[in-house]
């Protein structure tokens, strides 16, 4: 009696469940799909593309220091309620000698007359423009590099979307594959309970009719409490399963999506001999590095340039207005080359060198050790995946002998040859087998989408 109520509550908790899913109502979706809405939901994908706007206007500014520089500017002056300026007139000193006039000794008076100043200021005001172009010739080779660098860094940031798209295509791909999975194991399970179901009401006619003892009736009523818990828990499994692959698409988390490429096609793929080396071209960590070396590379040129010659040349164009009566206007007209050669600062140019030398050196090093760890990588993603369809192979065997298994044993069951200790574990490794199957299956999936990933060839 117990047991009937505990049930009746696992069916009334498994019924809400499917009516709020169904409530929501149903998505259909493809991987492709799923794919697409997860590239276009995440996060770090849009972030990606900010960095490529970002590297590619690096790119453009870096560029516009080939060109001529123009600029313009000007300016308003005034001065209000100037005192006026008056210098009285007078016969010049003089010195009796040299050395009394260096020393700044005058004690006499000559007879040359110097006329006084009178200007009567008041208020003052003035302006000024200029119009200037600056084009440098040769700065060491500073804008090249600069400019190969900002290049370069515009590839890099390209390698990064490639990156975090191939990181967000398999965590889609291990989602909608989890989903339908755990879709299989839940119709896996259903025939298991209905299986153990009939077992149940052939004992129960048969101990109505006195042919069997309540003993072996319990064994199949407990076995099939269970597989029934087991159905409820997997059912709560899907629907974690739809939340997981929601959360990653970026839909509501009760959305009620479904999985429509629910057929795994396995086929022994034929792996080119050459997918090392593929992965070596492909990897987008080894194109970012690569990169890295290179800008470290251009980095040592830009140091050097800060110690070569540096030339250039301009001209500018200057008004000034004229000043009350004392300045009138003025028109400038200048043109001018300058260059700046380094000659000592205490071997300051060694040092430096050396120093960026270094961290080049350093990054070389570090290219090296990620094409190792790739490697490893590639290796291991490729050994499991031929694991992997091991693995389908063996529980295609299992299944088929699982199959055999309970049909001999049901026959020998109700021939009397057979307990029902031993029905009960024949179909307890029927449904172990296929679901066995199922996950080897998924497995293979999901290991061809890592080597996939693994030699830098997956992509929407």
């Amino acid at each position: 009696m117990i047991i009937k109520r505990s049930m009746k509550k696992i069916f009334s908790l498994i019924l809400l469940s499917l009516i709020v899913m169904q409530g929501i109502g149903q998505e259909k979706l493809s991987l492709k799909e799923s794919r697409t809405l997860a590239l276009e939901y995440n996060q770090k994908i849009k972030i990606a593309d900010q960095i490529i706007a970002e590297k590619q206007s690096n790119v453009k500014f870096a560029f516009t220091h080939f060109l001529p520089n123009f600029s313009a500017g000007g300016s308003y002056n005034y001065y209000h309620d100037i005192d006026d300026i008056n210098l009285p007139g007078g016969f010049l000193k003089t010195a009796s000698s040299l050395a009394e006039a260096q020393k700044g000794s005058f004690t006499g008076t000559s007879d040359v007359y110097v006329l006084g100043i009178n200007l009567e200021m008041g208020n003052i005001d003035y302006h000024s423009a200029n119009l200037q172009v600056a084009q440098p010739i040769y700065m060491g080779g500073k804008i090249r590099t600069a400019y190969s660098m900002s290049k370069f860094g515009a590839e890099i940031s390209i390698y990064n979307k490639k990156l975090q798209s191939s990181d967000v295509l398999l965590e889609t791909d291990q989602a909608y594959w989890n989903l339908v999975s755990v879709k299989e194991k839940v119709a896996l399970a259903k025939k298991y309970v209905a299986m153990l179901s009939a077992l149940v009401q052939d004992l129960q006619n048969a101990f109505d009719l006195e042919i069997t003892t309540k003993n072996e009736l319990l064994k199949a009523q407990v076995q099939l409490n269970q597989a029934r818990l087991d159905l409820f828990r997997i059912e709560n499994g899907y629907v974690l399963s739809q939340m997981v692959l929601c959360q990653v698409i970026g839909r509501d988390l009760m959305s009620n999506v479904i999985a429509t490429d629910t057929s795994i096609q396995v086929n022994k793929n034929a792996i080119q001999a050459d997918y090392m080396q593929k992965a070596l071209q492909n990897r987008p960590e080894l194109l970012m590095q690569s990169k890295q070396v290179e800008i470290s590379k251009e980095q040592v040129k830009y140091e050097r340039a800060e110690y070569l010659p540096q030339m250039g040349v301009g001209a500018s164009y200057s008004y000034y207005s004229k000043i009350n009566s004392i300045i009138s206007s003025t028109k400038i007209l200048t043109v001018q080359a300058n260059i700046s050669i380094p000659i000592f600062h205490w071997q300051e140019r060694k040092h430096k060198l050396a120093s960026v030398r270094f961290k080049s050196k350093q990054i070389e090093l570090e290219m090296d050790r990620i094409e190792d760890l790739v490697s490893l990588q590639v290796q291991q993603s490729y050994f499991k995946l031929q694991e992997a369809f091991q693995q389908i192979e063996l529980a295609k065997i299992s299944m088929d002998q699982a199959n055999e298994n309970v049909d001999l044993t049901k026959n020998s069951f109700y021939e009397g040859l057979a307990n029902t200790r031993e029905l009960l574990d024949a179909q307890a490794f029927w449904q172990k087998a296929h679901s066995e199957l199922i996950d080897s299956k998924i497995n293979y999936k999901v290991s061809e989408i890592q080597f996939m990933k693994s030699i830098g060839v997956l992509e929407i």
